[in-house]
């Protein structure tokens, strides 16, 4: 009877370890990103941003809050991997309804068209591991070298 509540007693343990080690994963990414979009010192109150590796691996996207904050995800899971990164950054305005139904049409643009391409943007970072905290600072200013796109004005 000892012998069995003992080897009970080592499975229960072994198995709580074991839980206690699965809990204590922070998923598949060893760096999350959070902070501040603003144009011109001004929290921007919606849209994306958009991490890009300059190397391999997925991109990482998060929805810019009414407040101005974001918070990075990779898919599903909150977090990416570390290492050096260009940024773009997607806004518009509340679009007007639409008085004939339908999807309304797209909202004035908040931000330049310029920092909606990680190639154009001129914005780099290299996020570390663990936690990270990157306020975005735009304005108005294009980055050197920046021309629209043909066939827009």
């Amino acid at each position: 009877m000892i012998i069995r509540f003992v080897s009970t007693r080592s499975g229960l343990i072994a198995a709580c370890l074991g839980l206690i080690t699965l809990v204590g994963c922070g998923g598949p990414y060893d760096a999350t990103v959070s902070g501040m979009v603003k144009f011109n010192g001004t929290p921007v109150p919606r849209g994306t941003v958009s991490f890009k590796p300059q190397s391999t691996g997925a991109d990482a996207f998060g929805q810019i809050n009414a407040d101005g904050t974001y918070l990075l995800r990779t898919g599903r899971e909150e977090g990416l991997k570390s290492g050096p990164y260009t940024v773009s950054v997607a806004a518009n305005e509340t679009p007007p309804p639409n008085p004939k139904g339908g999807p309304p049409p797209m909202g004035k643009p908040i931000t330049p068209e310029w920092y909606r391409d990680p190639a154009t943007s001129g914005l780099t970072f290299t996020v570390a591991p663990g936690d990270n905290t990157i306020d975005l600072e735009l304005n108005a200013t294009p980055p050197p070298g920046w021309k629209p796109p043909p066939g827009r004005r």
